[in-house]
């Protein structure tokens, strides 16, 4: 049935529990691969660790889309830190962050929510914060849809053949979805672009309206 009482709500040190579950073990973006205490990408107590800290250093580490006759979880995460904050990033093709952008790093949903607009539901929710931070930009790292097709076919190789087949888990949005809410390519790649958007508050954001339209038109289930 559909989750017609569904809710964005930031995520503050009071309420770091919604989470979804992909989101609360993968530390792909939040540790130094490079560290010596590094020991893979999945780890809830190393991610516990990084929200606590930075939820004392901005307003919302994040949005989640949840249920509220629930009391933890979410059914999609959009987390968003500054560049210093996710050292993970180092691995993609066209790293590094630009130094004056924030970054949208990891999106995580369920399978029955993705690809219905709660992604930009959730862009949407983190570009207005930071726009209100009077912060200049934002950026992420995308996947072209093409680089999945590829990727069965062998064309796709390395590291990048590896962030690819794992995007799902790390969270890596795809290119059409950033695009759609506004971002653009700034540097470019077969398989993993960065893009990128100027904050302004000439940004056109959702509506109310067509955000609980777009939340009460997905049926729950799948993770």
């Amino acid at each position: 049935m559909p989750l017609r009482h569904a809710r964005v709500i930031p995520l503050d040190a009071a309420n770091l529990s919604r989470l979804h579950p992909t989101t609360a073990r993968s530390v792909f973006w939040e540790l130094d691969p490079l560290g010596d205490a590094f020991a893979g990408i999945d780890s809830e107590v190393d991610k516990a660790a990084w929200l606590f800290s930075l939820a004392y250093e901005q307003p919302a580490v994040g949005f989640s889309i949840i249920d509220p006759s629930t009391s933890a979880g979410a059914h999609a995460t959009l987390l968003m830190c500054p560049p210093s904050a996710a050292p993970g990033a180092v691995r993609m093709p066209t790293a590094p962050f630009s130094a004056d952008a924030f970054c949208l790093t990891s999106l995580h949903i369920d399978v029955a929510a993705a690809g219905t607009g709660w992604e930009a539901v959730l862009i949407d929710a983190a570009v207005a914060s930071l726009t209100q931070q009077s912060l200049p930009a934002v950026e992420a790292f995308g996947y072209r849809a093409e680089a999945v097709s590829e990727l069965a076919e062998g064309k796709v190789t390395g590291l990048v053949r590896d962030i690819v087949d794992k995007r799902s888990s790390i969270g890596v949005m795809p290119v059409d979805v950033l695009e759609s809410a506004g971002f653009t390519v700034v540097v470019d790649h077969p398989a993993i672009p960065r893009l990128r958007l100027e904050l302004t508050p000439a940004h056109d954001l959702l509506t109310e309206r067509e955000i609980a339209e777009l939340l009460a038109g997905v049926p729950v289930g799948g993770a």
